[in-house]
């Protein structure tokens, strides 16, 4: 198991976290990044239309997170995979990372069914692990129906993955061909078999681990609310009786950023 990754998925805090996400986080994460900055402005301008009921900043997260120029997907991978500690400080995605996730369950309302995707890879893996239970860590990519597409990203070690918290995002995908499937961080599997090409000569992969999801798992579930929960309300009650000033909210915010 990941135990260093940011595998928040929001519950019972998603309306605490949104309005951070558009008052703060967004606007601070495109000053200070400037690869961030680049990609979401393209995001704007070429996002795919909504046939599930996303928003525009859910579909622009996915373009931003498929596109290859620039490739914000290396870093945003590298930073949740071990930003556990950096979660609410040094962590430079808070918004990519709950537009992503918002995108998922959204489209996951539609998509109610469990999956099989399939995953290939250029690294090697323990294989002592059949029967235990898994993360990738991370937003994993994988691909529907067709293994050759996962091949195609590496043969080393590959995975056949039964999903049913993933969402195929090839509608809003830079490449739909691809047909991508995107694993939420804290979606936890059991690996119930492991292959080698070593005892089967023609094997798809190096090594073939069968994973099936074993529901969900999310250690800082609202951790950045838990603290300041009730100084948030607060600053909603205060934002009520504004005469729609989003800027006296947006200071409040902060006060209770820095000093909480």
């Amino acid at each position: 198991m990941v135990r260093s990754s940011v595998d928040d998925k929001y519950d019972g805090c998603r309306d605490l976290m949104l309005w951070a996400v558009d008052n703060m986080y967004l606007y601070d994460e495109l000053n200070t990044n400037p690869q961030f900055n680049t990609s979401w402005n393209i995001a704007g301008e070429k996002a795919k239309p909504s046939i599930h009921g996303l928003q525009k900043v859910h579909s622009m997260a996915i373009y931003v997170y498929t596109s290859e120029k620039p490739k914000i997907y290396l870093d945003f991978n590298r930073q949740v995979r071990d930003g556990r500690y950096n979660y609410g400080t040094t962590f430079q995605y808070h918004s990519l990372h709950f537009y992503l996730t918002e995108a998922i369950k959204m489209i996951k309302r539609i998509q109610k069914t469990c999956m099989t995707t399939y995953r290939g890879t250029i690294k090697d893996y323990d294989k002592n692990v059949v029967n235990k239970t898994i993360n990738f860590g991370t937003f994993t990519s994988s691909a529907l129906e067709n293994r050759n597409i996962a091949r195609s990203f590496g043969t080393k070690s590959c995975f056949v993955i039964s999903t049913c918290f993933a969402a195929d995002i090839s509608n809003y995908s830079v490449f739909p061909e691809e047909r991508e499937v995107l694993i939420p961080p804290y979606e936890v599997f059991k690996v119930t078999n492991i292959q080698t090409k070593s005892t089967e000569n023609n094997l798809w992969c190096e090594v073939v681990y069968t994973l099936v999801s074993a529901g969900v798992e999310s250690d800082l579930n609202c951790k950045l609310q838990n603290g300041a929960k009730s100084n948030m309300r607060s600053s909603f009650s205060a934002f009520n009786c504004t005469s729609g000033k989003g800027y006296i909210t947006l200071y409040i915010m902060l006060i209770i950023t820095v000093y909480h």
